[in-house]
Parts: structure tokens; sequence; C-alpha cells
């Protein structure tokens, strides 16, 4: 059994889309897997941040 995971709609700047195809094209990665790997970095470096306060 895998992850269950929640789908979200988010709108976005067609240029930030575009740049994020390519670098997710250039990884060989899908856009969906490329934003979430994002965003599980930002989260992760929040809370790094708030464990130093």
């Amino acid at each position: 059994m895998g992850i269950e995971k929640k789908v979200y709609s988010f709108r976005l700047e067609d240029s930030l889309v575009e740049d994020l195809q390519k670098y997710a094209k250039q990884q060989n990665r899908k856009l969906s897997n490329l934003v979430e790997t994002i965003l599980k970095q930002y989260v992760a470096e929040e809370k790094r941040k708030e464990a130093q306060e």
C-alpha cells in the first residue's frame, strides 16, 4: 500500500510553471514531484529554524 496523497489545485504564473517544467524535465521527474520536493525542503528548513529558536 502506497502513501495516500490529496489532490490540490493552485494558481501559478505561466512563467513560473514553464521554469518548473524545464527543471523537472532536466531532472527526469514529473512537475508534481518537483513541486512536492521543493515544498518538503522548505518545510524542513522552516522546522530547522524553529528548533533553533
